[in-house]
């Protein structure tokens, strides 16, 4: 997975958007990595919705 994302500049671009949502998130609520594990597999469900 990691080559598949170093390999696309706008895959990895979008990854590390992602990540620094997600340290963001957890650095302002203090949340626990289970609750950020939570909320990704929350959003990836619902993501369509957000278009």
């Amino acid at each position: 997975m990691f080559e598949a994302i170093e390999a696309n500049t706008d895959v990895k671009d979008c990854f590390d958007k992602i990540s620094e949502a997600c340290c963001e998130l957890q650095s302002k609520t203090g949340c626990p990595d289970d609750d950020v594990d939570r909320f990704l597999e929350f959003t990836i469900g619902k993501w369509d919705n957000f278009r």
